[in-house]
């Protein structure tokens, strides 16, 4: 038998601590795909919609590609942008009916101007479409901030097990593997969600370490050798949002004809007291003074040292345009280094207008808000690169798929090589340097920003990495921020 299921993507982080917004622009600016254009853009990428195309063909199901939107996490979603995306998936949805089971790819930290929840949201939505009892099976990033509701709008929730996040074809396959199975009457699922009372937890759900995660995880699976458990998924949350269920969660997919809820409840529990018992596990970023000091150290021979600019991650929202590293990098005189990738579109214009080989005078950067992690940074130097931006990820994140930075410049300033672009963009993949002819399996120090993520390309080429706070909005330093729909009491703010 051929089912028919449709196969949606919606994707966003949201950071409530920002000024900025993320608007429909921003969707273009990722990706904004419609019917049968998706097809066209996943088939054999590393993303959860490539899972899922895997299991169609190989399931023989019949996939009615809807819409699968993505934009790179910013501030909360402004209305116009999400009333835009939900509607053209409704409208789909209707036109192309009726469905044997629904795929949905989402984030889990969504933030919309009119709920705090905005994955359950979008599920509301289309189950006022496909009605009650059509399946629904979710996909998640392990830093989901999960809510309650979620159990009652899904049967089947799997997120990712990796940070960098290299599994998200798996997780769509085992996801549209449990919608086949239980379209094909096989397993009647159901969600339970725990959470322990905290807002830091998991070590963040860094798994590249083996640390507190990767323990927890073990567990995870032990407890899912029980009778009737289907997946178990631990999140380590998301903290740059102020939302009542931020932070860490156990979500345990069950076979309710087997097992009990309170059976479930009760895995879910042992793993939030597991969760708890790691509290104090956390591996905290080093001061930039520090970090410049090290870097003078570095000799010819050493190898690539990468410097992730952990609080200036445009994958946590951040703004993507601190200067503070980069003004630091410069003071200490430090040669044969590229920093990447600095937001700054009205200076990429200026530079890319003076043409490849011009001395320019310029300021970059510090321009969203000149408080936090540097303010604008007045350079001198040589315009070595002027591009579209435009790239393929190469992995192991997003493999295949295409990307884009914007008009992006390359600007030499006294030996360090700064990668100045349009559009935000996590440095994540090595192709995003070359776009602007960056080689860095050629540098002796990469300075990315990027929190864990590039740990995933630039980890193989690396002699040795440090993660640096240039106090930049997703510092880890809670103090700087005022959390006031978050439930409490919470760890740490109140242990």
């Amino acid at each position: 038998m051929s089912y028919r299921v449709a196969i949606i993507e919606f994707i966003n982080e949201c950071n409530t601590f920002t000024i900025k917004s993320t608007g429909i622009g921003d969707f273009h600016a990722s990706h904004y795909f419609k019917g049968e254009e998706i097809p066209q853009a996943f088939e054999g990428t590393g993303s959860e919609v490539g899972g899922a195309m895997e299991v169609a063909q190989a399931r023989q199901w019949t996939p009615i590609y809807i819409t699968a939107a993505h934009a790179e996490p910013n501030g909360i979603i402004e209305e116009e942008a999400r009333a835009e995306i939900t509607g053209e998936c409704l409208r789909r949805l209707a036109e192309n009916g009726p469905y044997d089971g629904i795929f949905v790819a989402l984030h889990g930290a969504m933030v919309t101007q009119t709920d705090q929840d905005g994955d359950s949201q979008f599920l509301r939505e289309i189950r006022s479409v496909v009605g009650e009892d059509v399946p629904v099976a979710i996909t998640l990033d392990l830093h989901a901030n999960v809510f309650d509701e979620l159990a009652q709008l899904a049967q089947i929730s799997v997120s990712f097990r990796t940070y960098p996040h290299i599994d998200m074809r798996e997780v769509g396959i085992l996801a549209c593997d449990l919608l086949h199975r239980t379209m094909a009457g096989e397993i009647t699922p159901r969600l339970i969600i725990r959470r322990p009372p905290m807002l830091l937890g998991c070590d963040d759900g860094r798994t590249t370490d083996d640390g507190p995660m990767c323990r927890l995880l073990e567990r995870a699976d032990e407890e899912a050798q029980a009778e009737g458990i289907l997946n178990i998924s631990i999140n380590a949350g998301f903290t740059d949002a102020d939302v009542f269920a931020a932070g860490p969660s156990v979500v345990v997919t069950f076979d309710s004809a087997i097992a009990t809820s309170a059976s479930a409840n009760a895995i879910g529990d042992r793993l939030c007291d597991a969760i708890w018992a790691y509290r104090d596990e956390w591996a905290q970023p080093v001061p930039l003074v520090d970090c410049i000091e090290t870097l003078k150290q570095v000799a010819a021979g050493d190898g690539t040292i990468v410097v992730a600019d952990f609080s200036d991650n445009p994958g946590s929202g951040a703004y993507s345009d601190c200067t503070a590293l980069i003004a630091a990098m410069l003071e200490a005189k430090l040669g044969d280094a590229a920093v990447g990738a600095l937001l700054d579109p009205a200076a990429a214009e200026e530079i890319a207008a003076a043409g490849i080989g011009a001395q320019v005078s310029v300021t970059i950067g510090g321009r969203t808000d000149p408080t936090v992690g540097g303010g604008p940074l007045s350079v001198t130097g040589t315009v070595m690169a002027v591009g579209d931006g435009k790239f393929v990820f190469e992995g192991p994140m997003f493999t295949g798929l295409p990307g884009t930075c914007g008009k992006s410049v390359c600007l030499r300033v006294e030996g360090v090589d700064i990668m100045i672009v349009s559009e935000r963009m996590q440095m994540l993949d090595k192709n995003i340097f070359r776009t602007v002819g960056i080689e860095p399996t050629q540098k002796a120090i990469l300075a990315v920003k990027s929190m864990q993520h590039f740990k995933g390309a630039f980890g193989p080429i690396a002699a040795r990495m440090i993660v640096v706070d240039a106090g930049g909005l997703s510092s880890p330093d809670l103090s700087r921020r005022q959390y006031k729909k978050l439930r409490r009491p919470v760890f740490p703010l109140d242990c």
